[in-house]
């Protein structure tokens, strides 16, 4: 679970007040820049280029790539509004489906595999074509949590059988490995997409570094590639998104090398924006990590009341703690002192 819906239910019980971004959703600045850069239909080929195997990307027609809305996905799902869903026809006929997922939680979700199921499944639970044929739904997963994705990456990891059974029972049961980037376990040089694009991952790879401003400066050349392909507003973008998670100023060094790379037309709007972008990033930064803040406490919080009354939890109950939504602890905590077991109570927490 990425956690997107349940800040925003926080920021509304603590601030009293709509989310920052304006569309009513997004709380988090890793979930609004991953979706401004994404949505760019051009950003995402570089990304898929880089992602899929050459004989698919082949295959497909990146050209007549279409994002879909993502409003239309089941809230059952438990999608979070980091997703971004398109379209990809085939040049033979037929699409497609993908999902883009950015997951930047403080833990790995051990039932990510499950959640991929899902969305195949309702990606084929639509009207079924004429033949019968079932549309390719695949979903891309980016993580970068501060520590190496750590829970399963296969739908098989999750069967509760004994090991020595799984290979001939294989054959009867479904199977997906999931096809996860992990940001923190990958190489600069390995990291996909090109421009602002890939930029970005960088930037969020090491969001969980006090100051973000060396990885930009390390690779101006992505910065610069950007601004050619985008202009100023989306580097601009990447200015108010590290702003938002790091703590130090822009080096004066840095600040006049970004503004010697631009045209001179756009030195004065780049740079005076990034002075707004600051005061208002630091202060929204702020708040977004007192809230997050206030989030982890009650989650753990939650998890030692579990622990006081059910005895010690299980790796899997403990991730499954760490990652819930505000309405779910409220759910836990009210249910613990009448629950008969730990596990009638997660069953009723949903």
């Amino acid at each position: 679970m990425s956690g997107d819906l349940c800040d925003s239910a926080i920021r509304r019980s603590l601030l009293g007040a709509p989310p920052r971004y304006g569309s009513g959703a997004m709380s988090s600045p890793h979930d609004a820049f991953f979706k401004s850069l994404f949505s760019d239909t051009a950003e995402l080929v570089h990304l898929l280029r880089d992602l899929l195997h050459p004989e698919v990307v082949r295959l497909l027609d990146l050209d007549a790539v279409e994002p879909l809305p993502t409003e239309v996905v089941r809230e059952s799902l438990r999608i979070g509004l980091s997703d971004l869903r398109f379209h990809v026809p085939w040049r033979a006929g037929g699409h497609l489906a993908l999902r883009v997922l950015l997951e930047h939680q403080s833990t790995v979700d051990p039932a990510m595999p499950l959640r991929a199921l899902r969305y195949i499944l309702d990606v084929w639970s639509t009207p079924p074509r004429t033949d019968h044929k079932l549309p390719v739904a695949l979903t891309l997963i980016l993580f970068h949590g501060p520590r190496p994705w750590s829970a399963a990456r296969a739908l098989s990891e999750l069967y509760d059988a004994p090991p020595g059974a799984l290979p001939f029972l294989a054959p009867y049961l479904p199977e997906l490995r999931l096809r996860l980037i992990d940001l923190a376990a990958t190489d600069e040089d390995a990291i996909p997409g090109q421009g602002a694009g890939k930029l970005g991952l960088l930037l969020m790879r090491d969001a969980h570094k006090p100051d973000l401003w060396p990885t930009l400066h390390r690779r101006v050349d992505l910065w610069v590639e950007g601004y050619r392909q985008h202009g100023p507003s989306t580097m601009a973008k990447t200015l108010r998104y590290i702003y938002e998670v790091t703590d130090p100023e822009l080096p004066a060094e840095l600040k006049a090398k970004l503004i010697s790379l631009v045209h001179p037309k756009d030195q004065e709007v780049l740079m005076s924006a990034a002075e707004r972008l600051r005061q208002e990033g630091r202060v929204e930064g702020r708040i977004e990590g007192r809230i997050e803040g206030e989030l982890r406490a009650k989650r753990e919080f939650t998890l030692k009341m579990l622990t006081r009354r059910f005895g010690p939890s299980s790796d899997a109950v403990a991730a499954r703690v760490m990652a819930a939504d505000l309405d779910t602890l409220e759910r836990l905590t009210d249910g613990l002192l009448s629950a008969p077991s730990l596990d009638a109570l997660l069953a009723s927490a949903g």
